[in-house]
């Protein structure tokens, strides 16, 4: 009965908008002719060098400059010093640069001035995962998608008429070329340059320097850097007993010589846990965010994972590393701890927007610091299972929308008034030449109202990838639709979706791990209720991947109480992780223990010793 309503009512509020002479707007009655089906002409042609989100940031002309920062991906057609410092001028940091690849910090205002700038092939936001940002994802005015940023880029844009607004962002700036001109000059648009590499700058900027920087004519995209999710819903002892961990204390094996990093998003009230003997006295404290704190602006979240694991290895060296959860972050992560000899990361986050085979960049990430330089990760499965769908595009009556099971235009979630939703889409696609098309929307029950959209272009333009993601606040109590809309795709591919906090009704839960999950060198996470240690979790995401291999690695209990959360128990598979890594910590502190060490060249480590 909902489907039928649904469609009824979409079908009169599609004849009502196209009435109004607005369809092109709504962009969801663009597909209802073979006439439409041409080439892009109303959410490309305004702003064809940058991302919908992007767009969404440019400051509408007649206001004062924006301050708003914000970072993106610039894209170039070519990796020229000249341009490289052209867009320096235009942004206020640059973050890193890859390759054709620019992730930088720019000001909203920027935005224009950057794609105008003629090595700017591309530009979006990085994408990124977080707990509970406090975002609400607005419609373009005139419905226009912008193949120079990103849709989340391009809504970080002031609208027209208001005050400058002081918001900063970190995006991805990819240029045409890397030229010192051109980096010169786009530091003029940025608060902050985090990272470049290659072609690709990951920059602060204000959302006023939005426009600015996609303008610049050596800026080819723009988006906010990929990031991490943390897998928790709020949500020690039991755990330990678990896993036997305590009868392997009374045998003396308790994680000496062993180094761990918590590689979390915050530590927040971490010394009040050390003071009630939760940690230990002695931890290595760092932070690769953009601000520099530890807390990551009061998540407790890394906290509850590094008491876990302490209670499982009590003699572990510790790391506490906090970070934003953005890819070149990670990377700078494990260059520190390859420096500082970590043997093993506990990592209760990943990404929901890849290839989920383990050739995505974070698993190259993972895999780096696995086989070449001997690193345990311990990655969370993620909290997937109930929340994910996936299969391949079909639109049997071709109208140009997908069809889940059932024939039904859209995929059902219900969320109340003031909820943070966030759905990302992903498709198996070359990364960052992506050439099929296709949009996300989320409709209100009635079908009457588009509450949030995604038209980030994919027309093979370097940095275009297959990934089209909203997050905003849920504006009214209801159940909502997602519908999938085929742009400009002569193919069909197959769809990898994840909502973030609510339950999918036609779900998936076979093969809904996170990005890192699916690496080759990660050991994977699921969590079993530490009522019986046996019964796996409704949430814990599962294998296979998409290459086909058996995934998780290993489960650990979950829904435990610790010193960070008080009152409230710690579950998912966030919990579980360190459970995990604290068990390979007992064995390899075992194992070094049973060894006189240190390595020579006569002896290697020496004569083993079992007996203790």
């Amino acid at each position: 009965m909902k489907s039928e309503r649904f469609w009824k009512l979409l079908a009169i509020s599609v004849v009502l908008l196209v009435a109004a002479g607005v369809a092109a707007a709504v962009n969801l009655t663009s597909l209802d002719s073979d006439e439409s089906m041409d080439a892009p002409s109303s959410h490309v042609d305004k702003y064809p060098k940058m991302s919908t989100e992007v767009a969404a940031k440019i400051p509408e002309s007649g206001i004062a400059p924006s301050a708003e920062l914000m970072t993106v991906n610039i894209y170039l057609d070519t990796n020229k010093t000249e341009d490289l410092e052209e867009l320096q001028n235009h942004t206020a940091e640059i973050l890193r640069i890859k390759g054709g690849r620019i992730v930088a910090k720019i000001y909203t205002s920027e935005i224009v001035d950057i794609a105008d700038l003629p090595f700017v092939s591309y530009m979006d936001t990085p994408l990124q995962a977080q707990l509970f940002p406090n975002v609400a994802v607005s419609e373009t005015e005139g419905g226009g998608k912008d193949s120079r940023m990103s849709t989340e880029v391009a809504d970080s844009i002031p609208p027209s008429g208001t005050a400058p607004p002081d918001k900063l962002m970190i995006v991805n700036i990819y240029l045409s070329e890397n030229k010192t001109e051109d980096i010169e000059t786009l530091s003029n648009y940025t608060t902050e340059i985090l990272s470049l590499k290659e072609s690709r700058m990951v920059a602060k900027i204000y959302a006023g320097e939005i426009l600015g920087i996609a303008n610049l004519p050596f800026v080819s995209y723009m988006d906010t850097p990929l990031k991490a999710q943390l897998f928790s819903d709020a949500a020690v002892g039991k755990g330990v007993k678990c896993i036997n961990a305590d009868k392997q204390h009374t045998l003396g094996t308790t994680g000496k010589c062993v180094k761990v990093a918590i590689v979390d998003f915050g530590f927040a009230n971490y010394t009040i846990c050390q003071e009630e003997g939760k940690l230990p006295q002695n931890i290595t404290v760092k932070s690769f965010r953009a601000d520099g704190d530890i807390t990551g602006g009061g998540k407790i979240h890394g906290t509850a994972c590094a008491e876990i694991f302490h209670a499982v290895a009590p003699d572990a060296e510790l790391y506490l590393i906090s970070y934003d959860g953005y890819a070149y972050q990670l990377e700078e992560i494990v260059d520190y701890l390859i420096s500082e000899e970590v043997d093993i990361v506990s990592h209760s986050a990943g990404g929901t927007a890849g290839r989920f085979d383990g050739t995505d960049y974070n698993c190259w990430i993972i895999d780096n610091a696995v086989f070449k330089h001997g690193i345990i990760w311990v990655n969370a499965a993620g909290n997937c299972a109930q929340r994910h769908w996936e299969g391949i595009f079909n639109d049997a009556d071709g109208d140009g929308y997908h069809e889940f099971p059932d024939g039904e235009l859209g995929q059902m979630f219900c969320a109340e008034e003031g909820d943070f939703v966030k759905l990302i889409l992903s498709w198996n696609e070359q990364w960052g030449y992506a050439t099929q098309d296709y949009d996300l929307y989320v409709v209100d029950s009635s079908g009457s109202e588009v509450v949030a959209k995604s038209e980030d272009p994919q027309n093979g333009s370097f940095g275009h990838i297959p990934v089209e993601g909203v997050g905003f606040l849920a504006p009214y109590t209801d159940c909502f639709y997602i519908v999938i809309a085929n742009y400009s795709a002569t193919k069909p591919v197959h769809f990898e979706l994840y909502s973030w906090y609510q339950d999918l009704d036609c779900k998936v839960e076979a093969s809904s791990l996170c990005v890192e999950a699916t690496a080759l060198g990660s050991i994977t996470a699921g969590a079993v209720t530490c009522e019986d240690c046996e019964t796996l979790e409704p949430y814990s995401s599962r294998g296979p991947t998409n290459d086909g291999r058996l995934k998780p690695d290993y489960v650990g209990p979950d829904c435990v109480s610790t010193c960070a959360y008080s009152s409230y128990p710690f579950c998912g598979t966030s919990a579980a992780t360190p459970h995990v890594a604290g068990a390979l910590a007992l064995w390899l502190s075992y194992i070094k223990q049973c060894y006189p060490g240190p390595k020579n060249n006569q002896y290697g480590y020496g004569l083993p010793n079992f007996g203790g």
